[in-house]
């Protein structure tokens, strides 16, 4: 998942970090790196945190202002803190490249055609393997929080899809 995370950024960076005289051209890497590194880590802090529901909802297009706005505002602030870019560039590259980044991630996880990115594997990264001896991650924690929404024994997207209305 981290590859084909690395490989939206570079997709998506081009305008929010190549292309912006504020980032200097051999930090054009390192910055798109830590975008990568922000991102994941800030879902995963979030994870741990209990906002497995907040993360899920996003994933499937949802409303997901706060986590966008908590990734944006973190990535902001090791731009300014570890690239020496002043906080309102800081802020104005973060603002650009997070949400593209997140809204393509959540097409990409969303289409039934790209079998390299869904939901399962998107939370198993996030979880550090996510596979288990009873599942996925989706089963093996979302059967025990009473998530199997259809009754046929797992969690998986058409449950999530059940939880949201949808």
């Amino acid at each position: 998942m981290l590859e084909q995370l690395m490989n939206i950024i570079k997709e998506q960076g081009q305008q929010a970090v190549v292309n912006n005289a504020e980032v200097p051209n051999e930090h054009n890497e390192a910055v798109m790196q830590e975008a990568g590194s922000s991102i994941m880590g800030g879902l995963q802090s979030m994870l741990k945190g209990g906002n497995m529901a907040g993360i899920t909802q996003m994933l499937l297009g949802g409303g997901s202002g706060d986590i966008v706005n908590q990734l944006t505002s973190g990535f902001a602030g090791t731009l300014a803190q570890k690239f020496g870019i002043n906080t309102t560039s800081a802020g104005n590259i973060a603002g650009g490249l997070i949400p593209q980044v997140l809204n393509s991630l959540v097409h990409k996880a969303k289409d039934p055609n790209d079998s390299s990115i869904d939901l399962n594997s998107i939370l198993g990264s996030l979880t550090e393997g996510g596979a288990t001896s009873g599942g996925n991650i989706m089963s093996s924690i979302g059967g025990k929080l009473g998530l199997d929404k259809d009754g046929d024994g797992d969690v998986d997207l058409s449950d999530v899809t059940k939880m949201f209305g949808n």
